[in-house]
């Protein structure tokens, strides 16, 4: 567990999408900042367009210009929250240009855990519980967040996977359905430890141990 780096602090508080250095961008991340908190603490329902400005000390005209609506600040602040989390996942080791570029026995239990230990930080869980309530509310936002789940998550994992088969290590027929399963299969020990009050800030030795056991299957499943 040592390649993973301290994900209870660094989810703690989302950086911005992009490197931006403008005012207006400042005030925009200060927004989407505020906003978050503001629907962690209050719920979607609880949460005001107009109380987010006010505690930014930003413009109610500006907010509507760059998100539309309070359901477009949502979406922009899960897409920022989803950003830092694929962020932490796939980055690269000292002297790597990526992590899923190492040998796919090495690259997909440290991914695997990785993406098991963002889903269940903090911050990540409380995103979560806060979208099983609004689910049935906000559809097009959710499809819009799986949308970009695909592009950020199963797309980086199905190439890893395609890297592998290329390379000789696996023999993986699909390497987009395979992608997918092992991520459905870390997000099925996440779903479990999402039941549990008071979760504690990394992952338990049982969730670490299913995980490791689920991959070493899925490598022995596909191995060549």
């Amino acid at each position: 567990m040592s390649d993973l780096p301290d994900l209870a602090q660094t989810l703690t508080k989302a950086p911005p999408r992009r490197a931006r250095t403008s005012k207006g961008e400042a005030r925009r991340q200060r927004l989407l900042e505020v906003a978050a908190q503001s629907f962690l603490e209050h719920g979607y329902a609880g949460t005001s367009v107009g109380q987010i400005v006010g505690q930014a000390k930003g413009s109610v005209a500006t907010a509507y210009q760059l998100f539309g609506s309070k359901e477009g600040l949502l979406a922009e602040v899960l897409c920022r929250e989803l950003d830092v989390l694929a962020g932490i996942v796939f980055a690269a080791m000292p002297g790597e240009q990526s992590a899923h570029a190492r040998p796919v026995r090495s690259a997909l239990p440290l991914l695997a855990q990785r993406l098991l230990a963002a889903s269940l930080a903090p911050r990540s869980l409380a995103f979560y519980r806060l979208l099983t309530t609004e689910c049935e509310r906000l559809p097009k936002l959710i499809a819009d967040l799986m949308a970009a789940a695909d592009d950020s998550i199963y797309a980086p994992l199905q190439a890893c996977l395609s890297r592998a088969v290329q390379r000789g290590e696996l023999a993986v027929d699909d390497p987009h359905q395979a992608a997918r399963l092992l991520g459905y299969q870390i997000q099925g020990i996440a779903a479990e430890a999402r039941l549990v009050a008071d979760y504690p800030a990394t992952p338990t030795v049982q969730h670490r141990q299913a995980c490791e056991y689920g991959v070493q299957a899925f490598l022995r499943a596909f191995s060549v």
